[in-house]
């Protein structure tokens, strides 16, 4: 997947100066350190349909920045020696852009087709425990570059979404009625290609945002220890430090990435992963195919897939099981890839000054929402980007993981019981950027007033609260989400 950085220089230094000479500038007057939402070096004010895209001043690299950039948003072909290619032979999507739309999180959808732009579901095949079954990776596979097939073909998936009724039958005290919604998902047992049980179960859930990922990056270990720590000596809404991740240089982190907490860096997070096992385009430290056992050997017994390739069964089976195989990307433009995915800023703050966003504001800090949603963290260090040491951000994130009470709600077994507390910087900006204003793991939440009447478990507390407000302070409290 040899890239041609001159060519592609050339194409994107004059977007690059663009760029950067168009960043509006900020105000004369001193804003508070809240607008600032990335810190002074990683906050872009821009709050038009690109406020995701931005690069951050702490940015170097402008062309590797662009270059990374680049491999993010191109599709990746099957053809050998030319720019983006070793897509397959099994894979997830052709393109990260198809998952992130505008570089934001996926959107929600009725019908499984990941042709549709935004469509960012990932499906989960598992038992009635939630572990994955052995015949299927953690993200399910549904594209095969031919004569391979699929671990499952997605048209035998099927999204149907179910209305819940909570205690109060969807109305708040002051009368007003409120809509919720969850889906189930199944799969037909003929669209499947591997071996599978006669019990299983399935369950999706939607791709993160991106941007801001690097400033995350940035805080410490021991500050993430800490948190956690001063949170198991209150009595309500404990959270869950990640479990301890052991990086490819032997290192080991809490896990702060993925809703599960399962990554620990960002240089073995969800992007540099993504980069991967979607497309399943090697380099040189992940040289295999992401697939499982039973699969190669299901495509290897395949008669077709043995004519059609000319291939022996040993080898079909030798090739898709090999632990060495040519790199299709190199390690030079792997690391560009991260320079664009850690340098992407993070929208800076809005209207903070308006009277009902302050009014919002008191109220989010009054009924315990800022018992999860930790408002500030000050960065260390960064050996990656100078720029993002010791800075103050405002991502509203503990990055622990907490029961919301989903399981027993009307869910599917193998549903996500205990969730990494979202992020929300930037999430205003949703649906200009993205084009919806999806919210929580599987997208079931349609807006922020939806989202919050899903907390249940530790946040049924400020559920509560949330629900005996008058329409006037709820809608406060939303125009202070927008607004961060």
């Amino acid at each position: 997947m040899m890239i041609s950085k001159t060519i592609l220089g050339l194409i994107v230094v004059g977007s690059a100066v663009l760029l950067l000479n168009c960043k509006p500038k900020e105000e004369e007057t001193e804003l508070s350190e809240e607008y600032y939402t990335g810190g002074k070096n990683g906050t872009a004010f821009v709050a038009g349909s690109n406020a995701y895209e931005q690069m951050s001043d702490a940015v170097k690299d402008v062309l590797a920045f662009k270059r990374g950039e680049a491999m993010f948003e191109n599709n990746y072909v099957t053809g050998e020696g030319t720019p983006f290619s070793g897509l397959g032979p099994v894979y997830i999507r052709s393109s990260c852009i198809a998952c992130h739309p505008g570089y934001g999180r996926s959107k929600r959808v009725d019908n499984f087709n990941s042709d549709e732009y935004g469509n960012g579901y990932l499906v989960m095949i598992h038992d009635a425990d939630g572990k994955i079954l052995p015949s299927f990776t953690g993200m399910l596979q549904t594209k095969a570059v031919a004569p391979f097939l699929p671990p499952v073909d997605e048209k035998g998936i099927h999204i149907t979404w179910k209305v819940f009724t909570d205690q109060y039958g969807n109305r708040y005290p002051d009368g007003t009625t409120y809509s919720l919604i969850y889906p189930e998902v199944s799969i037909d047992r003929n669209a499947i290609n591997v071996p599978v049980p006669s019990e299983y179960y399935v369950s999706i859930e939607g791709t993160i945002g991106i941007y801001g990922t690097g400033l995350l990056d940035a805080i410490t270990d021991a500050d993430l220890r800490a948190e956690a720590q001063s949170q198991s000596q209150r009595g309500y809404a404990v959270g869950k430090l990640g479990p301890d991740i052991t990086e490819a240089d032997g290192s080991t982190h809490p896990g702060r990435y993925t809703y599960g907490c399962t990554r620990g860096t960002l240089q073995n997070g969800p992007g540099s992963n993504a980069i991967w096992n979607i497309t399943n385009v090697t380099r040189p430290d992940r040289a295999y195919h992401y697939i499982t056992e039973p699969y190669a050997t299901a495509m290897a017994d395949n008669v077709q897939i043995q004519q059609s390739l000319g291939w022996t069964r040993d080898s079909i089976y030798n090739y898709l099981m090999s632990k060495n195989l040519p790199p299709e990307m190199s390690m030079s433009e792997f690391d560009e890839f991260m320079i664009w995915h850690r340098g992407l800023a993070v929208p800076a703050a809005r209207n903070l000054d308006d009277p009902k966003v302050q009014e919002g504001k008191t109220i989010f800090y009054s009924i315990g929402c800022t018992a999860c949603h930790k408002p500030s963290w000050t960065t260390g260090e960064d050996k990656y980007i100078a720029g993002y040491s010791n800075q103050k951000i405002w991502p509203y994130s503990d990055l622990l993981q907490h029961n919301l009470g989903w399981k027993d709600k009307n869910a599917s077994p193998g549903l996500r019981e205990w969730c990494r507390t979202t992020p929300l910087w930037g999430r205003g900006l949703s649906l200009i950027c993205a084009g919806h204003t999806d919210h929580l793991h599987d997208l079931r939440a349609r807006n922020f007033e939806e989202a919050i009447l899903w907390h249940f478990g530790q946040a049924e507390t400020a559920r509560e609260k949330f629900r005996n407000l008058s329409k006037s302070q709820r809608e406060a409290l939303i125009d202070f989400l927008n607004a961060i």
